[in-house]
């Protein structure tokens, strides 16, 4: 009997909903962590199935907020919203402190990426005012009050860029520098902040950093009328955004790339440019060219 004792019980195993559903989640942050958000999205969505089977809703509220977080990286703000709204359902009849705030930030940045800073302020002036918001999450509406200022052409825009200070790591000094080129003084010292910028964001395989960077850089020389360079930039910034199946980033950037192309005298480059763009826009494969093979080269996305 003292020999069976010092066995002790058998460890409980967890139910395979609750082990698979876990599972899920790890794996979707693991592909979200990898820039790799078509597929993360994948995962999250096989998560917030397996919690609402057993109407787990603060974790179905995790999953969703997951779920728009990923959509927003990939470009697909309607999807994002849509996750958004579910959440906030839930949330109605079910409070969970804290989740409010980190929709709100969701909410904020589907508005500028729908180009729509005025809404996106609308959000985050109330958000920045909650003195009971992590740091984290009042860093990042930080960052995107700041956007928004900029993008609305608003006059206190420097001001807010002031009120960020200094980068707080890598990636957050590389954000602070993009900010800071729209504001640099000439042409040199903007480029040498995005130069900086890419390097960070390169160092820590940062894919949206990095497509970022090289689309806003693009834009610039655009401006510049620096044709050649602009095209350069903006194909770097295209084949990373294809590599994330992001049809709505690559669908603009393509329409930049169609301005250069026209300005380099490249009539059928522009016209391919053109045709790619509306195709991704109506939705088609960001994996599948509708141009020919012989006139660009799509990159296989990871997902």
């Amino acid at each position: 009997m003292a020999g069976l004792a010092a066995c002790g019980s058998k460890p409980v195993q967890p139910p395979p909903v609750v082990s698979q559903s876990q599972n899920f989640m790890a794996q979707g942050m693991v592909a979200y962590n990898d820039n790799r958000y078509a597929e993360a999205r994948g995962w999250f969505g096989r998560a917030f199935a397996e919690y609402r089977s057993v109407d787990d809703q603060d974790r179905e509220v995790d999953a969703l907020m997951d779920l728009a977080d990923a959509a927003l990286q990939e470009g697909d703000v309607p999807s994002a919203r849509d996750s958004i709204k579910q959440a906030r359902g839930i949330l109605a009849l079910h409070p969970v402190a804290g989740l409010p705030e980190r929709l709100s930030l969701l909410e904020a940045y589907a508005d500028l990426q729908s180009q729509d800073p005025a809404a996106a302020i609308a959000v985050l002036d109330p958000l920045l005012a909650e003195t009971g918001a992590g740091a984290d999450l009042q860093r990042a509406a930080l960052f995107a009050r700041t956007q928004a200022a900029f993008d609305s052409k608003a006059a206190d825009a420097p001001q807010w860029l002031a009120k960020l200070g200094k980068g707080q790591d890598d990636l957050d000094q590389a954000r602070l520098e993009r900010l800071q080129a729209l504001t640099a003084s000439d042409a040199a010292n903007a480029a040498g902040l995005y130069a900086s910028a890419l390097h960070r964001y390169q160092l820590h395989y940062y894919r949206p950093g990095i497509a970022a960077v090289h689309e806003e850089w693009g834009v610039l020389l655009l401006s510049q009328q620096k044709w050649a360079e602009a095209r350069d930039h903006l194909q770097r910034a295209l084949d990373v955004r294809l590599w994330m199946y992001d049809g709505s980033r690559s669908a603009r950037i393509l329409t930049q790339m169609q301005q250069a192309d026209a300005a380099l005298g490249n009539a059928d480059a522009a016209k391919q440019d053109g045709i790619w763009s509306d195709y991704l826009k109506n939705g088609g494969d960001p994996s599948k060219s509708p141009v020919a093979p012989s006139a660009v080269t799509t990159p296989s996305p990871s997902n």
